[in-house]
């Protein structure tokens, strides 16, 4: 076995099962929204461009984040020019970003008295659109999986490919989540909220289901009180504070495993590979294959198991579902997808597609699926 494959190996096992690592720095893609010819909300008191305050707080945050040692911050755009939406993600993953953090300036065209920071994350229709797109595109199977593309794409098992992205976006999107929220407590620490908890949205800056991602509103332009706070150096440096605090939070309460004891791991069965020189090598690769679907769904229950069900009810509904072979419909529930929904009833997404007449495999949830 070639030091490319366990290279590989290594690299996808830490992608798949940890999106921020105690032991590495964690990489922070700033995205300051809009610049250069798009300029974005424009106050109406003293015409603030919304432009302006974005790259204004995403510069103070790349220097808070890059003075941590655990942290480092790559800008999405360093000066006022335009960047297509879709370059911002691509510019993210190529720097290998664990998150996203988007920061925007809030507007209303109908009242100047809303005020208040709000955060939005990917919604779960987003990432079931996006899921759909990525499979069908050969190449991105292997740049969104990191490493563990050069294994999974060189095989026909598309069922495979899908239960391991099926994985990874479910725990980024709950990933996102948690950044979302532990961001929104610092920020109520500095400004009034708009909501509490984070909203969810389909907004293009946050199509990249492999990379954690959140879009911070810092306040309303269109009211003249927080105009005249967002055009301050004072109240723009609060506002980077408070966001680099919530990411430090976040970074605090993620699992002490991290990429040390992964490349232990891979070296000990580098070593153990070498001793059986007689092992078939599509054998070691089907080996390795188990191995990732095993430690992506480990990743994913410890997940689970830290988010509380609503209700009793609710969970004796969910283990209901899971258990009724004999049902005829689904009501899809938050976070689910049609690959997620597929295995719960042995059945494949292709076969659910035909019955429902879904194209690129996109669901809402509260739809009514028929299963037979």
């Amino acid at each position: 076995m070639n030091n490319k494959f366990f290279k590989s190996l290594g690299i996808g096992l830490i992608s798949l099962l940890l999106s921020v690592s105690s032991y590495a720095r964690t990489v922070i893609a700033i995205d300051a929204g809009h610049g250069g010819k798009d300029p974005g909300a424009i106050g109406k008191t003293i015409g603030l461009k919304e432009k302006e305050v974005t790259l204004s707080i995403a510069r103070e945050l790349k220097a808070l984040l890059d003075a941590d040692p655990n942290f480092k911050g790559v800008m999405t755009r360093s000066g006022d020019y335009f960047i297509q939406l879709p370059q911002r993600t691509e510019i993210a993953r190529k720097n290998k970003a664990n998150l996203l953090i988007s920061i925007h300036a809030d507007s209303s065209p109908s009242s100047q008295n809303l005020k208040g920071a709000s955060v939005w994350v990917l919604s779960n229709r987003r990432a079931n659109d996006e899921m759909g797109i990525w499979l069908e595109e050969h190449e991105k199977q292997s740049e969104l999986l990191g490493g563990a593309g050069s294994i999974l794409s060189n095989n026909n098992e598309r069922y495979l490919n899908q239960t391991v992205l099926d994985l990874q976006f479910s725990h980024s999107q709950r990933a996102g989540y948690e950044l979302g929220k532990t961001v929104l407590s610092k920020l109520n620490n500095v400004t009034q909220l708009v909501k509490s908890s984070p909203q969810h949205a389909s907004l293009s800056v946050l199509r990249s289901p492999d990379i954690p991602s959140i879009l911070v509103e810092t306040g309303f332009l269109s009211n003249p009180t927080e105009e005249q706070r967002l055009a301050t150096s004072a109240y723009r440096k609060k506002i980077a504070r408070a966001i680099y605090n919530g990411l430090v939070a976040y970074r605090a309460k993620m699992p002490k495993t991290g990429t040390k004891a992964v490349y232990k791991e891979t070296k000990q069965e580098k070593k153990a590979d070498e001793s059986k020189q007689s092992t078939p090598k599509t054998d070691t690769k089907v080996a390795v294959k188990d191995k990732l679907i095993k430690d992506a769904k480990t990743q994913d229950t410890k997940d689970k198991v830290q988010e509380k069900p609503s209700s009793a009810k609710a969970e004796a509904s969910s283990k209901a579902k899971t258990t009724d072979p004999n049902a005829k419909f689904h009501v899809v529930q938050q976070d689910e997808t049609l690959y997620s929904i597929a295995r719960m009833y042995k059945t494949t997404p292709e076969k659910l597609s035909e019955l429902n007449g879904i194209k690129n495999n996109k669901i809402i949830v509260g739809k009514k699926l028929k299963l037979k």
